[in-house]
């Protein structure tokens, strides 16, 4: 009997020692941070550069190295940095014991609007993005009469299709927007520009301009040199020298 206690008091010390080292493990370590690692997507986009987060999160007394482990403030970190113009989105989080990563989503311009007092992106969550001194985008150039609405909204969903459609993609460089809504899309000289009228159906007006211009340049003789071709006409693409 006197065994069978000693036997069972061992292996409930042994079970004593084996959980405290498992919480132990468990425990968080009051490391100091001694590294920011900043990761930011797209890499082939410089909108916002890690020396200005550095800075950013310097100025607001949040930058993480130096301060323990467990009480640097994750997701004021996040929020100071999704607040930035050109960021989409920010997540940060603990990577091993002495090391906060930081991954940052900056936004994406879909199209450039510049009309005769103003000048700003409109990126892919359809908000307004400003423009930056020294940074230049390919973003499809929207010019002329076109409201922040309009520009959001209607002109926006037709960038997006020419961008996803393999035969305008390469062919449409700017959209110009004149008075009374009226579209016309301009191609790389010496290419015509195209004019569709209200921005209504343009998709199916588009569709009539690419026919007539795989039919007219498949056939035996030279494409002729139109300066225009208007498809805001029912049935039919007018060409213009």
């Amino acid at each position: 009997m006197r065994n069978i206690i000693r036997i069972a008091g061992i292996v409930f010390a042994i079970a004593l020692v084996a959980a405290a080292a498992f919480w132990a493990k468990r425990q968080p370590k009051n490391e100091v941070c001694r590294a920011l690692l900043i990761r930011i997507n797209p890499s082939s986009e410089a909108f916002i550069t890690e020396k200005e987060v550095h800075s950013l999160l310097h100025q607001q007394h949040i930058h993480p190295v130096g301060q323990k482990m467990q009480e640097v403030p994750l997701q004021t970190i996040e929020n100071a940095v999704t607040a930035h113009d050109m960021v989409r989105s920010a997540q940060c989080s603990r990577r091993g014991d002495t090391c906060i990563q930081l991954v940052i989503e900056q936004r994406h311009p879909i199209l450039r609007v510049i009309t005769a007092t103003d000048s700003y992106f409109i990126d892919s969550d359809r908000e307004r993005m400003p423009i930056r001194t020294g940074i230049h985008h390919n973003a499809m150039r929207v010019t002329g009469h076109v409201g922040e609405r309009m520009a959001k909204e209607e002109v926006a969903d037709m960038v997006l299709w020419l961008q996803d459609n393999s035969f305008w993609q390469p062919r449409i460089q700017s959209i110009e927007i004149k008075e009374g809504k009226q579209v016309i899309l301009h191609q790389a000289s010496p290419e015509p520009q195209i004019r569709i009228g209200t921005i209504e159906n343009y998709e199916q007006k588009l569709n009539k301009v690419r026919i007539f211009i795989e039919e007219t340049t498949g056939r035996s003789y030279e494409f002729p040199a139109y300066r225009e071709l208007d498809a805001r006409f029912d049935g039919q693409v007018v060409g213009r020298k």
